[in-house]
């Protein structure tokens, strides 16, 4: 392990970024979902912070209840103030806490990465506006407020609006998705604003992010059993239905439902399709207004055939050079060894090493929030 670590060094060499840490995460048996996850998150900079703020301002927090955001960033502060640049991190007490928190996570079964994702930035939401809303009541029994589980459902052109509580997790991964409905008799479009930490896209055999981005915000025609209940009309109408993403987060998380459950057979088949997932993303065909710009920093790879075994890695970009998260092993990649990654164009292929979950942070503002 320490020979891994300094042959990274090596390759690095005067290139080591100042003030950076390469830890490896070692496995209990089969975190490899959990550990390929948080080097992801740990690598996305702005939440990194966000979350290393919040320990130095809640050091006393320690002491009082212990729960998966107090074990995340007590893993986080563990690894960036390490006196080696490199090495491996037992993250023991983030596991034990995730697996007494939630029965899924207790088995030795393969659990799903984007599973435990979506559950972990669901929860630190919630222990952060559970913290939010005590600290408020302390201040101000005597003024109610307005809280909406997970951020906006609607958004007022005109006049002041309430602001729900906005978390931090929200402010790095949250967007919002518009799903208008267009009733053909009348022409009147009905719109509903959704909020989204995540986007999950279905994908198709040699196709690309951008393609399944199009077919996500694809017109669909509701008729015969599907028609639309329409308020004008008051009555069942055809209407055509689209989904577009209304306001692009500053992380874009895109999750590839690479398992899929085949009816035939009975269970989940693992999807090995080529998806090409480009390290520049613009976000023009969806998005109202101009064009969003993302980059890649993280990929979650799945590595396997199946859906119920296999294992999962994690490639980072972290200041400009591309790197291998394996458990306890970590090494330098070259940039162009990323597209090996995209899938397989043949059905059956001796790669099993597929992108399965996808981080793109947005460039187009420039500024970190």
């Amino acid at each position: 392990m320490g020979a891994a670590g300094s042959k990274l060094e090596k390759a690095l060499g005067d290139q080591f970024p100042e003030g950076e840490r390469y830890f490896g995460l070692e496995n209990f048996g089969n975190t490899c979902y959990c550990n390929s996850v948080l080097q992801a998150l740990y690598f996305c900079v702005p939440f990194r912070e966000q979350l290393l703020d919040y320990y130095s301002n809640n050091k006393n927090l320690a002491d009082a209840d212990e729960n998966l955001l107090t074990c995340l960033a007590d893993l986080f502060m563990q690894i960036s103030s390490q006196k080696k640049k490199t090495g491996v991190i037992a993250p023991k007490r983030f596991v034990q806490r995730l697996k007494k928190q939630n029965e899924i996570f207790r088995s030795y079964m393969h659990q799903d990465a984007h599973e435990f994702l979506n559950y972990l930035l669901n929860e630190l939401v919630d222990i952060l506006e559970k913290e939010a809303s005590a600290t408020k009541s302390d201040q101000e029994t005597s003024s109610p407020t307005e809280k909406i589980a997970n951020g906006p459902t609607s958004v007022h052109a005109n006049g002041v609006k309430k602001e729900p509580l906005v978390t931090w997790v929200h402010k790095n991964f949250q967007g919002i998705l518009t799903n208008e409905t267009k009733c053909l008799r009348c022409e009147t479009v009905t719109a509903r604003d959704e909020t989204f930490l995540d986007l999950s896209l279905d994908i198709e055999q040699n196709s690309s992010i951008t393609s399944c981005l199009k077919n996500f915000s694809s017109t669909e025609t509701l008729n015969a059993e599907d028609k639309f209940f329409c308020d004008k009309c008051c009555s069942l109408q055809e209407a055509q239905k689209r989904m577009k993403i209304k306001k692009p987060p500053h992380i874009l998380v895109i999750h590839l439902k690479r398992f899929k459950y085949i009816e035939q057979l009975g269970r989940y088949k693992k999807l090995s399709y080529r998806v090409v997932f480009p390290l520049e993303l613009k976000l023009s065909n969806t998005v109202e207004d101009a064009d969003a710009e993302y980059s890649l920093f993280a990929v979650v790879v799945h590595v396997g055939s199946g859906p119920n075994h296999g294992h999962y890695v994690s490639l980072v970009k972290s200041h400009n050079h591309w790197l291998l998260f394996d458990d306890e092993n970590v090494e330098m990649i070259d940039e162009s060894a990323v597209q090996t990654f995209f899938g397989s164009a043949q059905e059956y292929s001796s790669n099993t090493d597929h992108g399965y979950i996808l981080f793109y942070e947005s460039v187009s503002n420039g500024s970190t929030s």
